[in-house]
């Protein structure tokens, strides 16, 4: 559209000098700011599409972090499927052991070590998120892009709380920590495992279960499965974090289809 401007402009300035069609000088001054607006409007509409471009890249980008958080998001479900099914299966052991400790017999240890014990609370389980995406998006400092929307405030709710689980299972973790250490210290361990072995293999004597029962009367024993049988608190940050993850892919969605 410039160039057909300026063709004009050009043409009538070849008539202006051959005589056909001769203008005052003022007028060519008129010309001469014909010309520089020209040259405002190109730079005008460059700078226009040049900025389209840029928001139509940044879109991608941003639309590229947003499926990356999203993958991130389906993987934990994973994540949180496994160690939700640990946490019941390892709290049902415990309020098994609990109240075998107050009615034992020879066939309840056997099924305790035989279908709990794998599920022990010395485990050092808990939740694997993976926020690879989350912390590109940060990093690239495109959250500025979403800031004060319902997107923004959906990723801090699901972060933050994957935050809070971690922090509880690590508290939890070290309190086990500490009791298996004492187990260890305490040679309960190294000693209690042959007479397992016995009651699994219908070897045991009376005098090797009495003394496996001594032994699983042990402090930290009892101080573990008493723990871990009221930590039924994790699985629902656990049901908090499914409900949150819906709605952070819903609005993840509404952005990455718009």
């Amino acid at each position: 559209m410039i160039a057909f401007f300026r063709r004009i402009r050009f043409n009538l300035i070849q008539k202006n000098k051959s005589g056909a069609y001769r203008l005052p000088v003022g007028r060519y001054f008129k010309y001469a700011l014909g010309e520089i607006i020209l040259v405002v409007i190109g730079i005008l509409i460059a700078l226009y599409i040049n900025n389209l471009n840029t928001e139509k890249q940044e879109s991608r980008t941003l639309n590229g972090y947003l499926h990356n958080i999203g993958e991130n998001i389906a993987s934990d479900q994973l994540s949180l499927r496994q160690i939700a099914n640990f946490r019941d299966s390892s709290i049902i052991g415990s309020n098994y052991f609990m109240n075998m400790m107050e009615q034992a017999s020879k066939e309840q240890y056997s099924l305790y070590f035989s279908r709990y014990f794998k599920f022990n609370p010395w485990l050092d389980e808990s939740f694997q998120s993976n926020q690879s995406g989350f912390e590109a998006l940060k990093n690239a400092g495109y959250l500025t892009k979403i800031q004060q929307t319902n997107l923004e405030s959906q990723l801090y709710t699901y972060y933050n709380l994957i935050a809070k689980i971690k922090a509880e299972e690590q508290s939890l973790n070290n309190f086990m920590e500490e009791m298996e250490y004492d187990l260890y210290k305490n040679n309960i361990v190294q000693k209690i495992k042959p007479l397992i072995k016995k009651l699994q293999t219908n070897t045991a004597s009376q005098e090797d279960f009495n003394e496996l029962q001594r032994m699983m009367n042990f402090p930290s024993f009892i101080g573990s499965h008493s723990r871990n049988a009221g930590t039924r608190y994790m699985n629902k940050l656990y049901d908090r974090l499914v409900e949150n993850a819906v709605k952070l892919q819903q609005e993840i969605e509404k952005i990455t289809t718009d």
